[in-house]
């Protein structure tokens, strides 16, 4: 599945009818405000799906627990060679099959093994979610016992230190008991750098839990570049996406020029927001050099409104929002 989906589409063609048909002056700001809510709509839609198929590998993984003894007797113990830290890790990886990596830190070796086991099944579903939906650019989980299963697999061995603390990261710690009492699902919504090299992103995290006890986290990741070109890109709009703390999320090239933002590199704000050498103080609204920018952040972000105006160079600039319904996100359009 891509972002853009059937109802997406059919959203779509219905603006572009009502827009065409409309009368060009009068229905100006009706038109954008309404092509502005179809592709927020648009968006929560595609992400409900993803919510769904996430809960539907959840029950699966819990039925591994539920039927570990059958799981385990006719488990492959062989599928995996662990050298090191990793396994199906190197340069030469099996693309049916996960990476595995297992850091080194204190542990428990004859649980990570029985987990290995446990949860190989899992592999053919990792794969066919990331090639049903082309936004998600991997499934993975990280477990309570210090083992993360990713697909497609990777180079564990270059990309990750050996000693990392699994349950020390954001797209674990976010959903365990602490952060996540309800333990439903957790978007982790503001942007962060992939450890293992996809870039800047986001994250849909869902606990799974057996007898009370928290056994792994697992997780969807989603590129800046998938929601950048899904959305951004293919609308003739000058919209920007930022987060609740005025980040920019993604963006088109005039709007980010407006903002008074700092130059693009290559012309595409997609190459400059996944660079190593992005800084997100310089992309935050709220930290901009420019009084009327940060005016603007506060009543859309601070004081809910729909509407501001931007005074840029003498002159009035409409700034109109929607805020996503599952990501604690605006979608603002400058009208130019």
């Amino acid at each position: 599945m891509k972002f853009t989906s059937l109802l997406a589409s059919s959203l779509l063609f219905l603006l572009a009818v009502f827009v065409a048909c409309g009368p060009s002056n009068s229905n100006h700001y009706l038109n954008n405000r309404i092509e502005l809510e179809a592709i927020a709509l648009m968006m929560d839609h595609d992400l409900e799906v993803l919510e769904d198929e996430i809960t539907k590998l959840g029950e699966f993984t819990t039925g591994l627990f539920d039927n570990k003894e059958e799981v385990l007797s006719k488990a492959d113990k062989n599928k995996y060679v662990i050298k090191g830290v990793g396994a199906n890790a190197g340069i030469l990886v099996d693309t049916s099959l996960s990476s595995l990596y297992i850091p080194e830190i204190d542990q428990d070796k004859q649980a990570v093994d029985e987990l290995i086991y446990l949860t190989n099944p899992l592999d053919s579903l990792f794969k066919s979610i990331v090639e049903k939906h082309k936004v998600v650019s991997q499934v993975y989980f990280n477990s309570s016992t210090q083992l993360n299963r990713l697909f497609p697999p990777y180079d564990v061995y270059n990309m990750l230190e050996p000693d990392l603390d699994l349950t020390t990261f954001n797209f674990y710690y976010e959903a365990d008991e602490k952060n996540n009492p309800s333990r439903g699902l957790v978007w982790v919504d503001e942007i962060y750098i992939d450890p293992v090299g996809r870039g800047w992103m986001i994250s849909l995290l869902n606990p799974v839990y057996h007898y009370d006890n928290l056994k792994m986290v697992l997780a969807f990741d989603i590129t800046v570049n998938d929601i950048f070109e899904s959305y951004i890109e293919k609308s003739n709009k000058e919209l920007i996406v930022v987060d609740a703390t005025g980040t920019v999320v993604a963006g088109k090239s005039k709007a980010i020029e407006v903002l008074s933002l700092p130059p693009l590199k290559n012309y595409t704000y997609k190459q400059t927001i996944t660079s190593d050498s992005f800084r997100m103080e310089d992309f935050n609204l709220f930290k901009s050099k420019n009084i009327e920018v940060r005016k603007t952040a506060s009543n859309i972000i601070l004081a809910g409104e729909r509407e501001s105006v931007l005074n840029s160079e003498g002159e009035k600039i409409i700034v109109i929002s929607e805020k996503l319904e599952r990501l604690n996100w605006y979608i603002l359009e400058l009208v130019l």
